[in-house]
């Protein structure tokens, strides 16, 4: 079976994300690159997370061609692969439909930065791609867009997209801000909130990359 490791985290990681709650029934999408082939294995369709095997994920070039694999690829497939084509940096991409950080990009507020982890993350605001409908080229150009060299977006009125240096990066960066999402509606609810300056979150941003970590 063609990348059948990778098959097998990406499932993986679906499932994790499941159960921590950042995606509810079958709802968000995952993707990850394969560095020496550049093919890209991506979450099917409408599929029960807890049933899948790995011949159900699909496997596309950049463009979106099925390379391998007999199921009807994610909706959100154009958007995953404009972000591959966009980004080399880029191994792996989280959609999440989390609670706390898709509240906020149903707002006009910004989500503020409130916590350091989420400042290192971000190293400042985090930006809210516009409403596109679900599954189209607007939305994928329109995320894109918005996104930029950022690791993560949140999508008006429909949930959060991350992106990572692997698949494992981008889920723990989809983690990091719906942690900060749920920090940031506590703090907002209990009296003035004090966010994070914006020269301290790119200080933190400028550290994580330098410093943390192995």
């Amino acid at each position: 079976m063609l990348l059948e490791k990778q098959r097998v985290e990406l499932i993986r990681f679906l499932l994790k994300a499941q159960e921590m709650g950042l995606i509810p029934l079958t709802f968000g999408n995952f993707s990850l690159r394969d560095k020496e082939t550049g093919y890209v294995c991506i979450s099917p369709s409408g599929m029960d997370y807890q049933e899948l095997k790995p011949e159900d994920i699909v496997v596309v070039d950049v463009n979106g061609k099925v390379i391998d694999g007999t199921r009807k690829y994610s909706i959100e497939t154009p958007m995953h692969c404009m972000i591959y084509r966009k980004r080399a940096d880029v191994n792996g991409v989280c959609h999440t439909h989390s609670v706390f950080a898709t509240a906020w990009a149903s707002t006009e507020l910004k989500l503020p930065v409130v916590v350091a982890e989420l400042a290192a993350l971000v190293g400042g605001k985090i930006d809210t791609a516009p409403y596109q409908p679900m599954g189209t080229m607007e939305l994928a150009e329109t995320v894109v867009a918005t996104l930029k060299e950022q690791d993560a977006v949140l999508m008006a009125n429909h949930g959060l997209l991350t992106v990572g240096v692997d698949l494992a990066t981008a889920f723990k960066n989809a983690v990091i801000v719906e942690e900060g999402a749920k920090v940031a509606y506590y703090a907002h609810n209990i009296g003035k909130v004090k966010v994070m300056p914006d020269e301290e979150c790119h200080r933190l941003r400028q550290w994580i990359i330098n410093k943390y970590g192995q």
